[in-house]
């Protein structure tokens, strides 16, 4: 049973956005790029995994959780609860020559054009986020060991120097792997396995990949301000009454605002007032920017003086 499905593309959308919004000579812009182009294969490689659990139907109860975020930054591409334990899959989706290095440890990639690059250890990752749940765990009074594996998306992707007593499979194998598993001693009962994966779950929602410009070190002024338009992409469009017009392709529309209120969210801020969606949006008046914000669906919180909007 998956408890928590990943979302795929919201990552995707905020960085796209940001660099839309970032001058081409943008020192962020490099590194925004880079976080993007890393989401974009991580995603790859996931949708690897979740297919191949798809068909997952063992001989004993389970819960996943996709993309799960503990505290102090730890990531969790997925969890698998079973009666006897708690499985960590650390996914990766990397092309080339892949070798782990160590003091300091690294993934040393040399891609098929010769160019090299380093990444975290994936061994190292899965670990600390073994140490994390078992402190977790701990704290719950939890009896679940705690087991790690890293993925491989696909089967061409081979990693030199594992160290002893890591476990790497591919995204083909974890099905088989898994369904291997014999449960000896069950340590938790049906409801105790859901009563810890919702406590988990619980991790997860305090956790906020928005607003990037908080997250990257990003000043608001550094963000470009306007509805861009749907068709030109690049292209801005000005309010005219209750639409949208592009002067360039003669776009009209009444809802191209919409992208932008997110572009703020993801981009900005968790919250926005009036003042701030006038001035983002580049409207004329504070009516204007009520009108806007209610056809949004947001959340009011607080009075007239000093109401804000959340998603």
């Amino acid at each position: 049973m998956i408890m928590k499905y990943r979302d795929k593309l919201a990552k995707i959308a905020g960085y796209e956005a940001m660099l839309k919004r970032l001058a081409p000579n943008h020192p962020k812009r490099t590194m925004i790029s880079d976080a993007l182009y890393n989401h974009v294969a991580g995603i790859g490689g996931e949708e690897r995994v979740d297919d191949a659990l798809s068909y997952f139907e063992p001989d004993y109860l389970f819960l996943i959780i996709q993309d799960l975020q503990l505290p102090n930054r730890a990531q969790i591409d997925t969890l698998i609860i079973t009666e006897d334990c708690v499985i960590i899959l650390e996914i990766k989706n990397l092309g080339g020559q892949l070798r782990l290095r160590s003091n300091p440890s690294a993934l040393d990639q040399t891609a098929l054009n010769g160019q090299r690059r380093f990444f975290r250890s994936p061994v190292i990752q899965a670990e600390t986020a073994k140490i994390k749940m078992e402190s977790i765990l701990k704290s719950f009074n939890c009896p679940l060991p705690v087991e790690t594996a890293v993925v491989m998306a696909y089967s061409s992707q081979f990693i030199e120097n594992v160290p002893p007593g890591a476990t790497v499979w591919s995204a083909d194998e974890v099905l088989i792997q898994l369904n291997r598993r014999n449960i000896h001693t069950r340590l938790l009962t049906p409801a105790q396995m859901e009563q810890l994966a919702q406590s988990l779950l619980s991790f997860d929602l305090e956790y906020q990949l928005f607003p990037l410009s908080t997250k990257y070190g990003i000043p608001l002024s550094d963000i470009e301000k306007g509805v861009f338009c749907p068709r030109c992409q690049l292209r801005k469009m000005e309010c005219t009454g209750r639409r949208w017009e592009c002067k360039f392709c003669n776009l009209y529309s009444k809802d191209a605002h919409l992208e932008a209120v997110d572009h703020w969210f993801m981009l900005c801020k968790s919250t926005i007032n009036t003042n701030e969606c006038k001035n983002f949006l580049g409207l004329t008046d504070l009516d204007a920017a009520k009108r806007v914000l209610k056809r949004k669906g947001l959340t009011e919180v607080g009075g007239r003086r000093n109401r804000t909007y959340h998603q």
